[in-house]
């Protein structure tokens, strides 16, 4: 199932919540996209768990929405429109969140090609990496998700 393509950020804000209710329920909201990352971010009130810090589907599900949001934006970029589907993750949790959860996906240098091959072939499959990272220790990744993105575009 395809929709409007979504061709900014506040585009993509207003379709994760009105696609995917359960981003709207998490505050998510889009902070930045440069062409090659999205930066989104939720606040950790709406996230929290016993140990008050992220819960971990929280940050799992603002992982995936990431790479999902992303390539919404590329298939508009490359003047396409299709559906977009997670098809699989692996994600390893270093260390606790008890913060704003940010989250930033950058495309793979794999994504040229599989640009090439989706307009080609009409359907293709990427793995995206999204990242939080704590405004305490910038440089070191809070939690990494690794999501297998598969797009099909739409054809008349």
């Amino acid at each position: 199932m395809s929709h409007p393509p979504i061709t900014s950020i506040e585009d993509l804000q207003s379709s994760y919540h009105s696609l995917i209710p359960i981003s709207a329920h998490m505050g998510m909201s889009v902070e930045a996209y440069d062409g090659r990352s999205l930066s989104v971010s939720a606040p950790l009130e709406n996230n929290i768990n016993h140990q008050l810090s992220a819960f971990g589907g929280s940050l799992f599900s603002l992982a995936a929405l990431a790479g999902w949001g992303i390539l919404q934006l590329k298939l508009a970029e490359l003047g396409v429109q299709g559906n977009t589907v997670i098809a699989g993750g692996d994600v390893s949790y270093q260390q606790p969140v008890f913060e704003t959860l940010r989250c930033r996906c950058t495309l793979p240098p794999e994504y040229d090609a599989f640009a090439s091959h989706l307009v080609q072939n009409g359907k293709a499959s990427l793995i995206l990496q999204s990242q939080f990272h704590l405004a305490s220790s910038p440089e070191t990744a809070a939690m990494t998700f690794n999501g297998k993105y598969a797009v099909r575009l739409d054809r008349d």
